[in-house]
């Protein structure tokens, strides 16, 4: 969903703003819809999602960013938190002091949307530039916030970074007291909005509204008349999820717990793989890849760009991927590897090239079944 230049501007005096990148969802790749975690964690209810769509109701949307952990395919991010921007600003602090929108402690610290975007990914990601103690102030008004309730939420992540991380988990500690040390706090909830970009936005907000006004556009019903009755791309665009890539490019210096699957999962292929490629063409991050020339098909694997988002597994119309736990970083740390590499030949009637399941075998399968069907008339003609 595409937001027009006057609700961008909205987004930054708001000092958030949610980007929907719905080309991106597992449910309009899949074409079914089985990913319903963005809209369970809204404490706003401002998420609607079917196979067609990724709606976000700017109006009940407020801006907590809690959907941003829990999407696996990143078709959800903010102008307003970065998790790069975040872990950069942590680093060399053995100490961090966090404090949520609705913190009203004293002292300085680091200021971000609410706790709840909080996960294992960045709080590992954090313990690999040296954090040893998150501070999380403001959690005494979770009860009624309107930015939602993230205490749930931190005892999950807390017993995660247990089973990653064992003893050298980072100490999230709930109930910090409030600090005497009077220091600027560091906001990481709001974009980085100069004067001229501001003068910049609103204009475009006053222009936006005189345009309306001249020219008035179409009525939500007359939009939804004239929308496409689903989703149609033939383009599925591949992009590394934030959350994951700010934990992947530090895997090597995170303090895993001996013994312990690593969090990421490993893809290979069974004999039933029939070298579609649908499963590389559709995949959100770019963990599976896909690609195909006259002479062969190939589909690749990068284990640390993978979410376990499932949908390979469930899209694969021979059910020929395979998962495996990951529990050597070398075998991460590897990089992409090649799961099949099937040379391809021409078909003999249409020209198209296909991958022959065996060598004597000229024509593709649709030309094959269709010959087989012209046999079976000429054998019945002739008899």
């Amino acid at each position: 969903m595409r937001l027009t230049t006057s609700e961008q501007a909205d987004g930054y005096l708001r000092l958030s703003e949610m980007i929907v990148e719905e080309e991106l969802c597992i449910n309009l790749r899949g074409r079914l819809e089985h990913c319903t975690r963005c809209r369970d964690v809204c404490p706003s209810d401002a998420l609607s999602l079917s196979a067609d769509a990724v709606d976000l109701d700017q109006q009940k949307c407020t801006g907590c960013n809690s959907c941003l952990p829990s999407c696996p395919a990143g078709a959800l991010r903010s102008s307003g938190f970065v998790p790069e921007r975040f872990i950069s600003a942590l680093a060399g602090r053995e100490r961090v002091d966090l404090h949520c929108r609705a913190s009203t402690g004293a002292g300085g610290g680091v200021v971000i949307p609410c706790h709840s975007v909080l996960d294992a990914r960045l709080i590992s990601a954090a313990r690999a530039e040296g954090v040893e103690t998150l501070a999380l102030h403001g959690l005494d008004h979770c009860a009624g916030c309107r930015y939602g309730d993230a205490r749930d939420t931190l005892r999950q992540v807390a017993e995660t970074l247990v089973e990653w991380l064992g003893e050298a988990a980072p100490l999230l500690d709930l109930a910090p007291a409030d600090g005497a040390r009077k220091a600027a706090r560091e906001y990481q909830d709001q974009p980085h909005l100069s004067r001229r970009a501001f003068l910049r936005f609103g204009g475009a907000q006053a222009m936006t509204q005189a345009a309306e006004w001249i020219v008035p556009g179409l009525s939500p019903e007359e939009a939804d008349a004239d929308a496409l009755p689903f989703y149609q791309s033939s383009v599925f665009p591949q992009r590394t999820v934030q959350y994951q890539e700010v934990l992947a490019s530090r895997a090597g210096r995170v303090p895993w717990r001996d013994g312990a699957p690593l969090p990421w999962k490993r893809r290979s292929v069974n004999a039933l793989c029939s070298g579609c490629l649908a499963c590389g063409e559709r995949c959100p991050t770019g963990a599976l890849q896909a690609s195909e020339s006259g002479q062969a098909r190939e589909l690749s694997f990068d284990p640390l760009l993978c979410t376990d988002c499932l949908l390979c597994e469930r899209i694969c119309p021979e059910g020929a991927i395979v998962p495996h736990s990951a529990l050597a970083l070398d075998e991460l740390e590897a990089g992409r590897s090649l799961l099949f590499h099937l040379p391809q030949r021409p078909c003999g009637r249409c020209g198209t090239p296909f991958v022959p399941a065996d060598p004597a075998e000229e024509n593709c399968r649709v030309c094959g079944n269709e010959q087989e069907l012209d046999d079976e008339w000429l054998d019945m003609l002739s008899g």
